[in-house]
């Protein structure tokens, strides 16, 4: 299944460039932190910034036509997720780096989260599987 179909180009370009700035960050051998750190700072960053893919990609399907709303709440936490796996791994071949199953959680956990917020609040849906006949377009 293609993740982007129909979605206009522009938000496509949009999410293969958040993509590749994962990618930059990813295989820096320091990456950028901030000055203010607090116990799984980690964590709470990997949220965010899969959170903000996650976004990213829901935005254009929603913009885009025929996308029922398991597909619009699903394909971004699937494709925000596996992103993660990629990012860990590729992590793995940077020195001093590594590959961290606790990252991913936190990746997937911050999609997830990101799209429940988009659903029940930015967009005022219900959740697809509390939905009946969730086929429904959105």
């Amino acid at each position: 299944m293609n993740p982007f179909a129909g979605m206009r180009a522009s938000f496509v370009i949009a999410t293969l460039l958040y993509c590749a700035a994962i990618f930059w960050i990813s295989a820096q051998p320091a990456p950028p932190v901030p000055k203010t750190r607090f116990p799984g700072d980690d964590k709470a960053a990997h949220a965010a910034l899969y959170g903000g893919l996650a976004a990213t990609l829901a935005i254009g399907l929603r913009r885009g036509k025929g996308v029922s709303a398991l597909r619009l709440f699903f394909v971004p936490v699937i494709f925000a997720s596996l992103y993660g796996v990629a990012d860990e791994i590729h992590q793995h071949f940077v020195p001093p780096r590594t590959c961290d199953f606790f990252d991913w959680l936190a990746d997937t956990a911050g999609a997830l989260t990101t799209q429940i917020i988009l659903f029940r609040v930015a967009w005022r849906l219900p959740l697809p599987w509390a939905m009946r006949g969730a086929r429904r377009e959105t």
